[in-house]
């Protein structure tokens, strides 16, 4: 395995003599990337490192889910009280992969665990065919646990990213088996079907395998809130067969809420497991289905997503409440699908009113509305959709409805997603379905933050982390 930008070992004196009087850089960045900035403080330990990431989460959705949450609640997002109060330091990221000033979530996450720009679709392997060390291998050398929450599969890329290495970030089957090989602490969040004997390419039973090695199998909601007394030290939780639902449509649906867990319920207990460690942990939590969002050009899953991960960040102010000694990173690893609120209306005075009334009618996602259409005769779809979209299906669509179904794949919710026109409904249009290149928000507080510039390339939070922890 590849480690080709780790100095030696020094001692915790000679680190912090080291940094303080010489600028000592803990993981030089390649390419193409820069050096980070060295603040006096940069000497700062932290026994504990919690890295959220709202995946896909460009500028225009954190503004949508701020001003949504100021209509329904009367209140700022967690995120922008930060700003608002002083509470953190600030920074703008560039995201570039090593291939594309547009990244893709495996390449991005890459670049946090190892300091290395490398090729989008790729999990830790570097442009020439290297293999590089994650990030998880070094804190768990310090004697530290380490832990990955998610809103997707477990095995998908940004979670990947921080223990496994695949040329091919599809390869989820056999980070799964990795994540066990290489002993990742607690594993929360969707993707079952990687773990399942009959779903497996191979046949093996992982969650088996899992249990054998001492690991807590978790699989529904009630079990992760109710574990009792006796806290195990390893959990892999799996609770949807796949990426978990929405959480638009877990708002609305009784049935989806009582099996899956919130992101921050997942966050607490990844929190209450690792801390049992006297060393320390990091913990990486991904509101991943924010991207999907926008990727689908879903205005109501990409606010409600993005909501429900900025839950996470109260969490984290709260822990680090009671443990200080915690470093926390707040950010995004790229935009997805441009969203943004567009002015309507003469002078734009009908704004507010048409995102607001229009956030507020949204009552499913196009996923979850595609995904019960083959269960339902066309009465039973077309009142479902009415309902949750205030969209009429007329004879007409009922007849473009019937070639979407016969198409498969996205072709039932790109038809739902055409007729509930989100520009018209909401005041909210979209650049593409695609992932954008545009500097991305990051925040951070706790030991080290201080060591983090104004402006940053991904890359840069490697050596932040490391510096952190006193990796060596």
């Amino acid at each position: 395995m590849k480690n080709i930008h780790h100095p030696a070992p020094i001692s915790r004196r000679g680190f912090l003599s080291a940094t303080t009087t010489a600028g000592l850089l803990w993981s030089p960045s390649l390419a193409g990337c820069g050096s980070l900035e060295i603040r006096a403080d940069e000497g700062e330990e932290a026994r504990s490192v919690i890295f959220l990431v709202a995946d896909g989460m460009n500028t225009g959705t954190w503004t949508l889910a701020d001003y949504y949450l100021q209509h329904r609640s009367k209140q700022r997002t967690e995120w922008v009280q930060l700003y608002q109060q002083n509470a953190a330091t600030r920074a703008l990221m560039e995201t570039c992969s090593a291939n594309s000033r547009v990244t893709d979530s495996a390449a991005a996450a890459s670049a946090w665990s190892t300091g290395v720009r490398i090729d989008n679709g790729a999990i830790n392997f570097a442009p020439d065919g290297s293999e590089l060390e994650p990030i998880h291998r070094r804190v768990q050398q310090s004697g530290r646990s380490t832990g990955l929450v998610t809103t997707t599969r477990v095995t998908h890329a940004t979670p990947a990213a921080f223990a496994a290495n695949v040329k091919v970030r599809g390869e989820e089957d056999t980070i799964a088996r990795q994540y066990l090989e290489r002993e990742v602490d607690v594993l929360l969040g969707g993707g079952e079907k990687n773990f399942s004997a009959l779903t497996r390419a191979d046949g093996i039973d992982l969650k088996q395998q899992y249990q054998a090695a001492g690991y807590q199998l978790l699989q529904s909601r009630d079990q992760l809130l109710n574990m009792g007394e006796e806290r195990a030290k390893r959990l892999l939780g799996l609770f949807w067969p796949s990426h978990l639902p929405y959480s638009i449509d877990r708002n609305q649906q009784p049935e989806i809420a009582q099996q899956v867990p919130t992101l921050a319920e997942m966050m607490r207990r990844a929190l209450s497991t690792l801390e049992q460690n006297r060393h320390g942990f990091l913990l990486q939590v991904e509101g991943g289905r924010v991207d999907h969002g926008g990727h689908g050009n879903d205005v109501g899953a990409i606010v409600h997503d993005q909501l429900a991960f900025d839950e996470c960040i109260a969490v984290a102010r709260e822990y680090t409440q009671q443990h200080p000694e915690t470093l926390v990173i707040v950010t995004t690893d790229h935009g997805c699908g441009g969203c943004q609120l567009n002015g309507v209306g003469s002078g734009y005075r009908d704004t507010d009113q048409t995102f607001f009334a229009g956030i507020d009618a949204i009552g499913a996602s196009y996923e979850h509305l595609q995904s019960v259409v083959s269960s339902m005769d066309a009465d039973q779809f077309k009142a479902l959709v009415q309902q949750r979209l205030q969209v009429e299906i007329d004879e007409k669509r009922q007849q473009q409805l019937v070639v979407a179904r016969a198409k498969g794949g996205y072709a039932v919710a790109n038809l739902l997603r055409s007729w509930h026109d989100s520009y018209a409904r909401t005041g909210v249009n979209w650049t593409s379905g695609n992932h954008t290149g545009e500097f991305v928000e990051l925040c951070a507080w706790g030991p080290g933050s201080a060591a983090i510039g104004q402006w940053i390339r991904n890359t840069d939070l490697h050596p932040v982390i490391g510096r952190a922890l006193q990796l060596s």
